[in-house]
């Protein structure tokens, strides 16, 4: 094609190929859930917020008669749009004259690969808002290691279809072990680590590896303490831990804490001295029935926690790529598929006397459902 100014389109379609292509972290997101986004521009801007609705919890009880009717409580999450990237390039008359297969490997290609790769730097941070956690001192050292990990991550009731993401450091030691990457404990799948890379399906679960997983570690708190529900305390929906008094020692802001009796641990909001205090700020509403007179412990009660990866499901994370205005006095187009989208603006700008090209995209991210992922961290 001589001209590929004439059709706009056909440049957003491909910024949107190469886009696509670079995307790890945020293929394993639900976007169907935020799908409203990429149908037509709407106005979106950064900052824009839309909420989500979980799904409530209710006791069984056993029938003598009568019933016990319950009170319908979900909690709700927000989305909020973070992030208006872009990248806007001069365009002389040399790039003018290129053909699209020119122009995508000096322009295209580099700019969504960019793009890309911020827009996963930010949506791998939202994994970290995840409610389960495992440690261990000796992180995937071995195949029973992964399978306590499997078991922690199986209790946050994840779908059978479910990934694990780690670092870089802690793929080079998973590929480095024998009944890693041997065919006689992994079958086909150990010879293909070795010749490939490809970790594979190891425990039930598909094995990735993104270097955009944010370095993070946590000291964890000490505290302990009994739950104490009364008649209006530990509901669901409410954003407080209530305890009786006589805790003892401290729950630390980020602590995942494990109740007795509970499936799901709950995120501490704030640092709390438990000796004084009997109610701790959660990050997320609770979310499930929770016992009265459970115990309340810390996990990796006061070690220091560096997270190097997260099991979780596509029901986990949730990303949106709103579909942006179109200007009307510009060479412009859009192209949305599989719930991403992105903006191509071409035009010239009088404040700078030059052609200039715009490649730019909205993007949100959450945690849609925290209590389905499950961090791995080892401990110090």
């Amino acid at each position: 094609m001589s001209n590929i100014w004439e059709h706009p389109e056909i440049i957003a379609q491909e910024a949107l190929t190469h886009l696509e292509d670079a995307l790890v972290v945020t293929r394993m997101c639900a976007r169907d859930t935020t799908s409203e986004f990429t149908t037509s521009a709407n106005g979106w801007k950064k900052g824009d917020t839309i909420s989500f609705r979980t799904h409530g919890d209710y006791r069984a009880d056993e029938f003598t008669g009568t019933i016990d009717i319950q009170d319908i409580r979900s909690s709700s999450r927000p989305m909020t749009i973070e992030k208006h990237l872009d990248i806007s390039v001069e365009v002389t008359s040399r790039e003018e004259v290129l053909d699209l297969d020119s122009f995508s490997d000096q322009v295209i290609k580099p700019a969504a690969y960019r793009l890309a790769e911020d827009v996963e730097k930010y949506v791998a941070t939202k994994i970290l808002q995840g409610a389960g956690l495992y440690t261990s001192s000796a992180l995937f050292a071995n195949a029973a290691d992964i399978a306590q990990a499997r078991r922690t991550a199986t209790i946050q009731q994840l779908t059978t279809s479910r990934f694990c993401l780690v670092d870089l450091e802690t793929e080079a030691k998973l590929l480095g072990q024998e009944w890693f990457n041997q065919a006689q404990t992994r079958g086909v799948d150990g010879e293909r680590s070795l010749r490939t890379g490809d970790m594979g399906t190891v425990m039930g679960m598909d094995w990735y590896s993104a270097i955009t997983f944010p370095e993070v570690s946590h000291v964890a708190g000490d505290g302990v303490g009994v739950t104490n529900n009364g008649t209006t305390a530990n509901l669901i929906g409410l954003s407080v831990l209530t305890i009786a008094g006589g805790g003892t020692g401290t729950v630390n802001a980020g602590d995942r804490l494990q109740i007795a009796g509970a499936r799901r641990p709950v995120i501490a909001a704030t640092t709390v001295d438990l000796t004084t205090n009997t109610e701790i700020p959660l990050v997320d509403p609770i979310s499930e029935i929770i016992p009265d007179g459970a115990a309340v412990t810390v996990i990796g009660s006061s070690d220091t926690i560096n997270f190097h990866g997260a099991i979780f499901d596509d029901r986990s994370l949730a990303v949106a790529f709103p579909m942006l205005d179109m200007p009307g006095d510009k060479v412009t187009a859009t192209a949305a598929n599989n719930g991403v989208s992105i903006r191509v603006v071409k035009g010239y700008d009088m404040t700078h006397k030059m052609t200039t090209l715009s490649m730019d995209l909205l993007c949100g991210a959450f945690a849609y459902d925290p209590r389905r992922i499950t961090l791995v961290g080892e401990t110090v």
